[in-house]
Order: structure tokens, then C-alpha cells, then sequence
């Protein structure tokens, strides 16, 4: 099995977890069960190690089909060829009190009959773990031999039991099975308008199945469409008890393993079809909250629909990424683990949230930010990630036994970037604070309290050097862009005091705003390259400058902010940091050739740079016609950038390739604010 291009995935979920489906009709990254849990499916890590639930068309040649059912997060893959069309529609089911951690494959035929394969081959605990399979009376069983959680770090969202619980899984299905080393497979033919469903799920106990019987074991040569019914006389209707209690409750109840009743599991495509008909009832009612009715709207969707899918519904928490490891460079050491949730995204998250509309997602993130306040030690700051639950220890570790994306080594699990000083994010948090204050809900006097100890200490701290918003390896400097949001971080903090009427030192708090603003105008700025630079002494360029109109540092029209733009939008080869509209965060190697991060190798433009200079272009349009212009050419240039599900990874090769994690959340809330401002400023000038 070879590697499919990253953009060639989409995404399926239910806020707790989340699976990459791919053209091919193959889950290559599925974990559970968390985002941030242990990887049963990682075959877009290790092709032949990794693991992988497919199931394909077995006509040679076909063409291949991906779509979301409308306004909702349900996958449908087609396969399609002359002798006929054949369809894969995935989902994860929502929409009543019960949250199951299921994966629902509904495999049928459209036109005239097709045979297909199904591959059930999972690799527990990221490929470490063994497992065997069995048959059972309702499809096929994965036991691991060893416990899953028992050589990975704490996860501490799964108690015991419910680790026992999840050494299992089950593939449910009435379609015969064959069993090997690596899993459960088949083959079967559909004749038009006929369907067959494959639930994968945390097994029931073992005394919970009925065992097939001797002539079931044996798959029909004849008939391949002959499957099996279960009689189990051990299963309840606990499931339709569970669907009628609690419908008002907002939050979903878990329960992994909700027994199906004899009835459903005797005609599980019904059962399927139901869960089909409530989630797709669930997202549309969701998605009617969103208020952005302007030019670019069916994109914001679908970004709206990405980013719930990527919160974390327990807490709040809204992670980078669903992935780990996918190459910034292919070949390149640049891959890190996004499922974690960082303090940076805050403001850009609540902002995006709140302008179109869906203010109970943003309550929530901002529940959890408040959180991480209150767990504030003395004398220190917050962390630069969390884990989810809000736990801290994100320890890197290499899993060498895997080859990593088409060899992209290492491959990471934990972020070693979490004991960095990063002290821009102090910044975003009182950003979103302040944001939040004035467009959500007022924020309490015990959050206030929280927030006025974090501002004394970047009073106290702002100086210091830092690795700055890109995390660099290379060591710590005087980042620009850590100075602008520690200049943020006061200057916030005073309005909301002022607004609220909160107890502040105002007078420290002003006398520090001041000298940081001074200080980046004079250290910040360099003459020679008519740009804001990315460190006090160096002469390199960082895309983060281009914040500083949307953060009202600095005017969109100031002589020194619109040369910062146009020094960026030339070429690297020029001195800039732009290749056909496409913006890199930085240049990864100094004019002497050396890296200036640590790390070898080059790595792609940077989708949520390219949207922030779409930004700062539209505000430069309030006062300069053809800047506005301009942002909307990008603008409409980046979308096509997009895979063909409209979702984006961080970065893009130089033949427009995806790179990096995918989907990624931070190039979706870039999309979001930057539709909404231009749409606006088209409206206005």
C-alpha cells in the first residue's frame, strides 16, 4: 500500500476524536480515544506498519470521488467507471444524549453491481502492540495482547476500566469474514441499491457474542453477498433507552460501547441509516447558528465544520491538528505532533468563533483558558500547550519503528516545544480576553484576578529572549513578534480594566506599554531593508510583523507598516518572503546559507501567513484602492489551494502540494477572519 498526497484526505469526527479518510477509500489515521490518544489506524506514518481500515472498488482503473454530504461532516467516497458507481459514506455518529466512539461505513452500489474489498488491519498503541483477531457472531474481534496504554505515556482521560475496555474493538458487520495475521478482510459484490454496513467499535465482553456457527465460519463461494445474522439473545434495547434519556442535555454522554439490541444488530443497514439521519440533523442544526452570509460562505462552512470537528467537546479544547508528524518538507526532520491545544490560537480562535456566529464554542474555549490561568504558579507564566484535559506533561518522544510519511523521520508523539519560553502567548490570551469581554460575555472578577498577575509578570518579564512564535530550536533571541504581543498583553489588559472598572496598576501598566513600543520602533525596525525584522539585530524578515495592523499597533496606512508589506510580498530570491502570492513565515537559512532555527532543510509557504497578508492588505485598502484589489486576487488565489473537500494542511510545497498536519486549524480561523474583513472592506470601499 503506498502513501496517498496529504491533500488527498478528508476528515470525520464527533469532538472527541477524529479519522482521515482517504480517496481510496482507506482510514489512514484514526485515534481513540482522544484526539490526542494512541493512533489505531497510522498508515499515513507507515504504510505497511501503520495500519488501515479500507475498503475499495476492485475495478481496475476507476476514478475516485470524495464529497461532504451537504452542510454536514459526512464523508462520501465514489468509485466510478463505465460498468458502474460505487460509494463509501463514513461518519461518526451524533445527534442524541449518547456519544459513541464508532466509525460507520455504509459500502453500496449506485449503478449496476460491484465487487469490493474490505481491509480492517488495525496497529494498537501507534504499531507497538500485538493483537489477534478472532470471528465472532456479529463480524470480527481485535484483541491486544499486550494493554495499548501500558508503554505510552499517562493518559489520563482513560481510567483503568476504561483502558481494560479499549484493548478490544470489534468490526460489526453481516458480511462474511476471513481473518489473518494482520486483521479481518473481504470480498463482496453489490448489485444496485444494495448496501452493506461496517460498525467499528470498543468490543462488548466477550460474553456479550454469540459465536457463528460452523457453517458461517466459511464465506460463500457462490454468493458473496450472503451474510450472516446474528440470533444474540444477549444484547438489550439499552441503546433506544439511552437515545430517549437526556435528549435535552447539551453535552453528549459517552458511552463507547452502547449495546445495539438483537433487532438492530439483525438489520444493522436500517440501524445505520438512522444514525445516518440523526447526525446529518445534528451538524445542520449546528451549522444554522453560523451569521457570515457575504461573498465567500460555503468555504467558511466547510472551515466552521473543520474547526468543531478539532474541539475537544469535555473541555473546551480546540486542538492544531488531528495529526502528528506529516512533513513540513518531504524527507525533511520538520514533523511535529499537533494534537495538543496551544495558548497562541486563543485570540484568533475566539475571534473567528465569535464573528460568525458561534459563540457557545467560543464560552467554551474560553472556560478552558481561564483554567490554565487559575493553575498560574508563582512567579512563573502560562505553558505553551496543554494536553486537552489540560494536563502539562507533553514529554517528546521518536517512534523509530515506523518509517514516518513517504520517510519523513522522526516520527513525533509529544511536543518537546512545551518547555519553551514563548512569551507571545501571553499576548493572544489577553487578546481573547479582552475580545471575549466585548463581544461574548463579560469575563469575572476571578478571571480579572488571574489576568492581572499574568500582565504584572510580562511587566516583570518582556525582556527577556525567547524562542519566539515559531518555536524555534535554534535557540532563544529578541523576537519582534514576542515583543508586539507582550505589547498586546498590557495594552489589552489596560482596556479591559478601563472598561470593567477593574483594580490595575495602571500607571506601571502604561509606562510599559509605552517603552516596549518604543523599543520595537527603534530596535525593531531596519533601515537598510525598509522592514520590521524578525529579531533586534538581524536583518531577516518574519511574515508575524504583518499582525501589526490587525492588532492596532500599528495604523494599515503608516509609511513603515505598508514598506514591511511590500519588502515581504518580493521574492525570497529578492530579499522577501514571497513565491507567486504564497508567503513563508520566515527564511529557515541566513544569507550564509546556515539555519537559523536549528533544524535542516527548507519547508513550504505558510497558509495562515499568506491570510494574514491578505489582512494587512485589506486594511491598506481603506486608504489604497489597489491594495484592496490585491487581497481579494490572493484571497481568491488561496483558495484554490484548498484540497477537493475545501480543508487545508499548515503549509504548501512549491507545486502547491499539501505539507505539514492536515487539517489544520489555525489556516481555517485564518480564513475565517480574513473572509469576514475583506468581504467587509469590498462592501465599504
Amino acid at each position: 500500500m503506498s502513501y496517498q498526497p496529504i491533500g488527498d484526505y478528508g476528515i470525520i469526527g464527533n469532538m472527541r476524536t477524529t479519522a482521515l479518510v482517504g480517496l481510496n477509500g482507506s482510514i489512514d489515521w484514526f485515534c481513540h480515544p482522544r484526539h490526542d490518544s494512541p493512533s489505531i489506524f497510522g498508515a499515513i506514518l507507515d504504510s505497511q506498519k501503520g495500519g488501515h481500515f479500507k475498503i475499495e472498488s476492485l475495478i481496475k482503473g476507476d476514478n475516485h470521488r470524495q464529497f461532504y454530504y451537504p452542510e454536514t461532516n459526512i464523508l462520501i467516497t465514489r468509485f466510478l467507471c463505465d460498468c458502474g458507481v460505487g460509494e463509501v459514506v463514513d461518519f461518526m455518529p451524533l445527534g442524541n444524549s449518547v456519544i459513541r466512539n464508532w466509525i460507520i461505513r455504509q459500502v453500496r452500489t449506485v449503478r449496476n453491481e460491484i465487487k469490493f474489498r474490505a481491509e480492517c488491519y488495525p496497529a494498537f498503541d501507534y504499531g507497538r502492540a500485538t493483537h489477534k483477531t478472532t470471528r465472532t457472531g456479529i463480524g470480527a474481534r481485535f484483541s491486544c495482547v499486550e494493554d495499548p496504554y501500558g508503554n505510552t505515556r499517562p493518559n489520563n482521560s482513560v481510567d483503568d476500566g476504561a483502558k481494560a475496555q479499549y484493548r478490544n474493538f470489534e468490526l460489526v458487520t453481516e458480511v462474511p469474514l476471513e481473518v489473518n495475521e494482520r486483521g479481518a478482510f473481504s470480498e463482496f459484490t453489490l448489485k444496485e441499491g444494495e448496501t452493506a454496513t461496517f460498525l467499528f467499535r470498543p468490543a462488548q465482553s466477550v460474553t456479550e457474542e454469540a459465536p457463528l456457527s460452523e457453517k458461517s465460519h466459511k464465506s460463500d463461494k457462490s454468493d458473496s453477498r450472503s451474510f450472516v445474522r446474528s440470533s444474540d439473545k444477549q444484547y438489550t434495547d439499552a441503546l433506544s433507552a439511552l437515545s430517549r434519556a437526556n435528549t435535552t442535555t447539551k453535552k453528549q454522554q459517552v458511552s463507547p460501547t452502547a449495546p445495539l439490541s438483537e433487532h438492530q444488530l439483525s438489520h444493522l443497514d436500517q440501524t445505520a441509516e438512522s444514525f445516518f439521519s440523526e447526525t446529518v440533523t445534528y451538524w445542520r442544526k449546528w451549522l444554522s447558528q453560523c451569521v457570515y452570509t457575504g461573498r465567500w460562505r460555503g468555504r467558511v462552512k466547510r472551515s466552521a465544520l473543520a474547526l468543531k470537528l478539532m474541539t475537544y467537546e469535555p473541555t473546551g479544547a480546540i486542538i492544531a491538528a488531528p495529526t502528528t508528524s506529516l512533513p513540513e518538507k518531504i524527507g525533511g526532520e520538520r514533523n511535529w505532533d499537533y494534537r495538543y491545544t496551544w495558548i497562541r490560537d486563543a485570540a484568533f480562535t475566539v475571534y473567528a468563533l465569535i464573528r460568525i456566529g458561534f459563540t457557545e464554542e467560543a464560552k467554551e474555549f474560553m472556560q478552558w483558558l481561564e483554567a490554565r490561568c487559575q493553575e498560574l504558579g508563582k512567579g512563573g507564566s502560562l505553558q505553551v500547550m496543554y494536553r486537552i484535559d489540560g494536563q502539562l506533561d507533553l514529554q517528546e518522544e521518536h517512534l523509530d519503528h515506523w518509517e514516518g510519511y513517504k520517510g519523513s523521520q522522526p516520527v513525533r508523539i509529544g511536543n518537546g516545544a512545551f518547555e519553551q519560553l514563548q512569551l507571545d502567548i501571553c499576548g493572544e490570551l489577553m487578546d481573547s480576553a479582552y475580545l471575549y469581554n466585548k463581544h461574548g460575555s463579560f469575563i469575572s472578577h476571578d478571571f480579572w484576578t488571574h489576568l492581572r498577575y499574568l500582565t504584572n509578570w510580562v511587566c516583570d518579564n518582556w525582556q527577556r529572549q525567547d524562542q519566539g512564535v515559531w518555536e524555534s530550536r535554534g535557540g532563544k533571541k529578541n523576537h519582534v513578534y514576542s515583543r508586539l504581543m507582550c505589547w498586546v498583553a498590557i495594552d489589552r489588559a489596560l482596556r479591559i480594566a478601563t472598561t470593567r472598572s477593574f483594580p490595575a496598576e495602571r500607571s506601571r501598566w502604561e509606562s510599559v506599554r509605552d517603552e516596549i513600543y518604543e523599543e520595537i520602533l527603534e530596535k525593531g525596525w531596519d533601515e537598510d531593508r525598509q522592514a520590521f525584522v524578525q529579531a533586534y539585530g538581524s536583518p531577516e524578515l518574519d511574515a508575524g510583523c504583518l499582525i501589526m495592523p490587525l492588532v492596532f499597533f500599528m495604523a494599515p496606512s503608516d509609511p513603515k507598516m505598508l514598506k514591511t508589506i511590500e519588502t515581504v510580498k518580493k521574492s525570497p530570491q529578492a530579499g522577501g518572503l514571497s513565491a507567486n502570492s504564497l508567503v513563508y513565515r520566515y527564511n529557515p537559512l541566513d544569507s550564509q546559507g546556515e539555519s537559523t532555527d536549528g533544524l535542516e532543510g527548507a519547508e513550504g509557504t505558510f497558509n495562515l501567513c499568506t491570510f494574514w497578508l491578505v489582512e494587512a492588505l485589506t486594511r491598506a485598502g481603506r486608504v489604497q484602492a489597489d491594495a484592496l484589489t490585491e487581497a481579494r486576487r490572493i484571497f481568491e488565489e488561496m483558495l484554490t489551494y484548498a484540497n477537493h473537500l475545501g480543508l487545508y494542511s499548515e503549509e504548501l510545497g512549491i507545486s502547491g502540494e499539501a505539507l505539514g498536519n492536515f487539517p489544520q486549524a489555525f489556516t481555517h480561523i485564518a480564513l475565517i477572519s480574513a473572509a469576514w474583513n475583506l468581504d467587509e472592506a469590498l462592501d465599504k470601499y
